[in-house]
């Protein structure tokens, strides 16, 4: 490792490797040899939070932990002062390479900044529907330190909700000679290893002790998304924690829907899903924080990975 490279990974774990209080993190891929949720490390963005583990890329395995919240959600509010680019409009579409926003190691570490000026990334921030959070990012270098994550091409979304901190999305590799290009929209998602996923702290477990019986949520979907376009899957969906155990509603694009109807509850394990042994396609998902406050999940729709949907949502 060249001497400039060895400073920069010891300013980045004085930075953020202090370790936090553990949370308990469960969450779902439909490939965890791509993307694996788990708690986070300590190193690059600090412990103990909703992370994912992602490729390197390299047959070596997956990354550590990134914590989804310090992070990346962090840095790339931080870079638009917490302004979207969409504005106060959820509905808006609008252009994504106006004003290209990057970020750099002064981005994760003002002293990092002293280092390289290198851009890391091109990423963007938006709130769309029930003031979901959105956060999308195009890495484009490709850096060699072993706690580099390697976010590759990525949409994910932060579940509008103050009880636990829940996450949803889509990842495909970083695109060749992406760091080349200075400005673009392209995340790769038609890539055949595109991967959704959904991962959340504090799993809300056992359900037969709510104090509810039945709770709507509005879900937001994701969908090989571009960055300023209002391309998301949104709806209402209903879930009855009682002796049916059994979810309703839908969630649409356009003419395009995703319906849970035939999901079931599981309520030992705070869990949903419409697959069984004959049939692995279907939805995938789960509960979070005190009396089901939110849930996540993906939908295998088994027309290819590019078909698949990532989706939250919060209680109403």
């Amino acid at each position: 490792m060249k001497a400039s490279q060895l400073a920069l990974a010891v300013l980045l774990t004085a930075a953020f490797g202090s370790a936090a209080h553990a949370a308990n993190v469960e969450g779902g891929s439909s490939d965890p040899n791509l993307i694996k949720p788990k708690t986070s490390d300590p190193l690059p963005f600090g412990a103990g939070a909703a992370g994912i583990q992602v490729s390197t890329g390299t047959g070596t395995g997956l990354s550590n932990s990134i914590n989804l919240e310090a992070g990346p959600a962090q840095r790339i509010r931080n870079k638009y002062g917490n302004a979207p680019i969409n504005g106060g409009n959820q509905n808006a579409n609008v252009n994504g390479e106006a004003n290209p926003k990057y970020l750099q190691p002064g981005d994760i570490n003002p002293i990092a900044g002293w280092f390289s000026k290198t851009k890391l990334a091109q990423v963007w921030y938006e709130k769309r529907a029930n003031n979901t959070e959105v956060f999308s990012v195009r890495q484009m270098a490709d850096p060699k330190l072993p706690i580099a994550p390697k976010f590759g091409g990525m949409t994910f979304a932060k579940v509008p909700t103050a009880a636990t901190n829940v996450f949803f999305g889509e990842w495909a590799p970083r695109k060749g000679n992406s760091n080349q290009i200075a400005n673009s929209t392209d995340l790769n998602m038609n890539d055949g290893n595109r991967t959704v996923w959904f991962v959340g702290e504090n799993p809300t477990g056992n359900l037969e002790n709510l104090k509810i019986s039945e709770a709507t949520y509005n879900v937001v979907g994701i969908n090989k998304h571009t960055p300023g376009k209002n391309d998301f899957y949104t709806g209402q969906v209903k879930a009855e924690f009682g002796s049916k155990g059994v979810m309703s509603g839908s969630i649409n694009r356009g003419n395009d829907k995703l319906s849970f109807d035939h999901a079931k509850i599981n309520l030992q394990k705070g869990t949903f899903s419409s697959k069984n042994s004959a049939n692995k396609e279907g939805i995938e998902g789960k509960f979070y924080g005190a009396n089901a406050a939110a849930m996540a999940g993906y939908a295998e729709r088994g027309n290819g990975k590019g078909d698949d949907v990532a989706f939250g949502g919060a209680k109403k």
